[in-house]
């Protein structure tokens, strides 16, 4: 008789699950959240450093009042800004390449009344801007702002703690950068051109290889990078001169070091349109110098 086979017994055993079958994939869903909310937060931080005190005063005006913009502190800073508060912002027309935004210009102007009225809203909203914000308080006493023949004029000028460049160079001062992009700021918003100019005081080098009209003009050449990088639109800026010391401010010793300053003139349209029929006449001139030399 055959020995009997040992019974085979099946037992199943049921694993529990581990840390992951718990929760799933809940913690994705959680992780993305925390990425979303990271990314606006830094988008908002970048906007908010990126305006101007009057960007920064609107919002805080619209935070504590839903109608401030209909006040009539609220509407004087959309009146400097145009038709919104974020820098930047030129509207929706169509530029050169068909498309709005960077590319737009703004519209002429009706008269020279209407130029004459936007040009005096501008210094407005510069002086504003500088009389504002704590920062740029520092600075304000260093900026003038007149009307001459040409336009309107801007001047950024040396004080004895604050330099606009580093002694004998064209190096730009991080505060001078930042004086230069609120004016731009503001220019950008204008269809003028824009004429640029360096000034020095008269104290000479040693060396004659550099002098002060190469360090006027690499000053100049300097200031008008740093405006066309921070609003001024691309064909804007239509001159920049190095004066070196022959236009020292008015009441000014030659040798004062006040006279080291980048001026800025919006030019009027009067100003360019006859600039424009200038170069014209020269080009006429020299053709026929050109033939009566054959």
């Amino acid at each position: 008789m055959a020995d009997p086979q040992p019974e085979v017994k099946i037992k199943f055993i049921k694993k529990k699950g581990g840390h992951a079958a718990a929760h799933g994939g809940a913690w994705k869903i959680a992780y993305a959240d925390l990425v979303t909310a990271m990314m606006a937060f830094f988008l908002l931080m970048w906007l908010l450093g990126s305006a101007n005190a009057n960007t920064k005063a609107g919002i805080a005006g619209m935070f504590q009042d839903p109608n401030f913009f209909e006040t009539a502190a609220g509407k004087a800073i959309l009146d400097a800004h145009g038709k919104g508060i974020l820098p930047g912002g030129r509207g929706m027309k169509d530029g050169p390449d068909g498309e709005g935004g960077e590319g737009a210009k703004p519209a002429g102007f009706d008269s020279a009344e209407a130029e004459q009225k936007a040009m005096e809203g501008t210094a407005k909203a510069i002086e504003a801007a500088f009389s504002n914000d704590k920062l740029l308080q520092a600075f304000k006493d260093q900026i003038s702002m007149d009307f001459t023949d040409e336009g309107l004029r801007i001047q950024v000028q040396d004080k004895a703690a604050q330099v606009l460049f580093d002694s004998g160079s064209a190096n730009v001062k991080p505060y001078t950068m930042t004086i230069l992009k609120e004016i731009a700021a503001e220019l950008g918003k204008l269809p003028n051109h824009i004429a640029i100019g360096g000034h020095t005081d008269s104290a000479q080098y040693a060396s004659k290889a550099f002098t002060n009209w190469e360090l006027s003009g690499e000053r100049a050449c300097a200031a008008r990078r740093i405006l066309e990088s921070s609003g001024l639109r691309s064909g804007q800026v239509r001159k920049v001169t190095g004066y070196a010391d022959t236009l020292p401010l008015e009441g000014k010793e030659p040798e004062d070091g006040q006279n080291r300053r980048i001026s800025i003139i919006v030019l009027s349209s009067a100003t360019a349109e006859a600039e424009s029929a200038r170069q014209k006449s020269k080009g006429r001139f020299g053709k026929k110098e050109e033939k009566a030399g054959e």
